[in-house]
């Protein structure tokens, strides 16, 4: 430092450079500091004399009704309870009937239907949620966009259970999402419940390709960098705000996007690094240096896996926990709340010493979420009122 001020002009460089290296340094500790908060206490939710759960897999919360709805792999189908464990409805069961299931890939609801969609006979099935009976179902087998490469190719087998990305959507004006193969221009195509065509939505990144060598995916996922073949693994995310407009999650990237129904494009924004998503890249920067020999081709980079959206409009994204990324250590639950334009705001870690199923239900109303034990029966209710 002295030998720099003893010339006034390398003096003056230096401190150039160090108010650039301090600005750049003062960026990144911004991204960070951003208003941290972390839940530890909680409750039992359910009372298991009431209902017997088997494996909870997804929880949604309808902050209207005051209800959960629970997918319970076991039961082939949705529970709706209110706060007190009393069932009101059970949507679908086992077999080939109308509205019964083969594959529980995910669900919707607004505040008349519940939509189920069932993977394994490529339909949308829609219960009143008035009495929970079967109303009718949509195939959208032949309104998948076939490969370009195999123009007579059936659509492609049910993605797993635990991947968000680049599955079918039902949005809470009934449009259905139904996303597209690598290699097509967009990422959805947003049909009404009758299968006619809306809009296409999202264009398909230019750097994504399914063709990526084994090798040019491990050193991208050593340099902590995401590979081709994930750039375009997105979920959307409704938006109660504007029921017209939907959320599209980058969850690799990390990215989020704005669209309007009609395939307009409001904004875009890119997500800041933070620890907790950093360390995610890291992981599967060690795997791939430390395992040479595993074929990585099918170990996706996902950074965010599943989203919610209050009545204001502001996101709140769950993180991956590597809780089936082989190698990996287990993290814990982080959920990023963002503004309406896309801001990162707040940045909540869910304590536990047991592992956390991401796909939480939230009560904005009452704030609190309930979380359920991977692979686990219980389900938590925790408080984040006055965070």
């Amino acid at each position: 430092m002295v030998r720099f001020y003893k010339s006034v002009f390398f003096g003056m460089m230096f401190l150039a450079f160090s108010m650039g290296c301090t600005s750049e340094k003062n960026d990144k500790v911004d991204q960070t500091t951003i208003k941290t908060t972390e839940l530890s206490i909680y409750e039992n939710y359910v009372d298991s004399e009431k209902i017997l759960l088997g494996m909870p897999v997804r929880l949604k919360y309808d902050d209207q009704a005051q209800h959960l709805f629970i997918q319970d792999l076991p039961k082939w189908g949705i529970t709706e309870i209110d706060d007190s464990s009393n069932v009101i409805h059970q949507y679908g069961r086992r077999g080939r009937g109308p509205g019964e299931i083969q594959m529980l890939n995910d669900f919707f609801f607004n505040d008349e239907h519940l939509f189920i969609v069932d993977g394994g006979q490529y339909f949308v099935h829609k219960y009143s949620r008035e009495d929970g009976e079967h109303i009718s179902s949509l195939d959208y087998a032949e309104l998948r966009t076939k490969r370009k490469t195999i123009p007579d190719n059936p659509p492609p087998p049910p993605m797993p259970l635990n991947d968000n990305n680049n599955q079918l959507f039902v949005t809470l004006d009934e449009t259905v999402l139904i996303p597209s193969h690598f290699g097509e221009e967009y990422l959805y195509k947003a049909v009404n419940w009758e299968g006619d065509k809306i809009a296409d939505i999202a264009k398909m990144p230019e750097q994504c390709s399914i063709n990526e060598d084994e090798e040019v995916s491990r050193e991208a996922l050593k340099n902590k960098e995401v590979p081709a073949k994930d750039q375009c693994q997105t979920f959307p995310v409704n938006d109660p705000a504007n029921p017209d407009e939907i959320f599209i999650i980058y969850s690799a990237i990390p990215k989020i996007e704005k669209y309007t129904l009609t395939g307009e494009k409001l904004w875009e924004k890119q997500i800041p690094e933070t620890p907790e998503v950093d360390s995610l890249a890291i992981d599967l920067s060690n795997v791939a240096e430390e395992h040479p020999d595993r074929r990585l081709s099918a170990m996706k980079v996902r950074k965010y896996v599943t989203g919610r959206s209050n009545k204001d409009g502001e996101l709140f994204l769950m993180t991956y926990t590597n809780l089936v990324t082989r190698f990996a250590p287990r993290r814990p639950l982080w959920i990023h709340k963002f503004d309406t334009e896309g801001e990162l705001t707040e940045r909540i870690k869910v304590a536990s010493e047991e592992d956390l199923n991401p796909y939480v239900g939230m009560d904005f109303e009452g704030e609190r979420m309930m979380v359920n034990l991977f692979m686990e029966v219980g389900v938590r209710e925790y408080s984040f009122k006055n965070r």
